[in-house]
């Protein structure tokens, strides 16, 4: 009884037109098809190996453009670095890439003054036209002290050698006794005349 049923369903589908056959492709389509076929998928397949990089691209400039914690003060105020970056980000970023990030706070109202000092010290720096927009991140930006930046730049200068050829002598620097290229015939032993024996 259960086929009589389901002969029934299948009948009751078919008479109603939703059911449809697929037709297989013809000839000349899966002869353009077998011709043309890594071209279809180029585009797709650079793309899968760009987007990547393009995310990459993404996170650099986020990661460049993020006024982390160490460029605010106690008050929540910009610090003159803070507002040197901020400078850069206006005038020198690429205008696709000019979005500053803040690095929220321990509060709602610890972000909201930094967001107004950030505001503040751009509206100064464009005081026409679209200003570039400013978004608040978690995410904090990898540094260091400025300390610690100077004492290895520094470390790095005293360490480098002076930039002073050795005094022409022996060792490497000395011209070869060779004048001609030794042949295979002389087994490869160089001789000082400049001929063959």
């Amino acid at each position: 009884m259960r086929w009589l049923g389901r002969i029934f369903v299948v009948a009751i589908v078919a008479s109603s037109g939703s059911l449809a056959f697929a037709q297989a492709p013809s000839h000349k389509v899966l002869y353009a098809r077998n011709n043309t076929w890594p071209q279809p998928f180029r585009a797709a397949d650079a793309q899968s190996v760009v987007s990547p990089f393009e995310v990459m691209k993404s996170n650099g400039w986020r990661e460049n453009n993020t006024l982390g914690s160490l460029l605010f003060d106690k008050e929540n105020a910009l610090s003159k670095a803070g507002s040197l970056k901020i400078q850069w980000i206006v005038t020198q970023a690429p205008p696709s890439q000019r979005v500053i990030y803040v690095k929220s706070g321990t509060t709602q109202e610890v972000t909201a003054a930094r967001v107004e000092s950030v505001e503040l010290a751009v509206s100064e720096l464009v005081p026409t036209g679209p200003l570039p927009q400013i978004l608040v991140t978690e995410h904090e930006p990898p540094t260091s002290s400025g300390t610690y930046q100077t004492l290895v730049q520094r470390a790095l200068i005293q360490s480098t050698p002076n930039p002073r050829l050795p005094p022409f002598g022996g060792g490497v620097n000395t011209p070869s006794q060779q004048t001609v290229a030794p042949s295979a015939a002389q087994g490869g032993t160089v001789s000082s005349g400049g001929g063959g024996n």
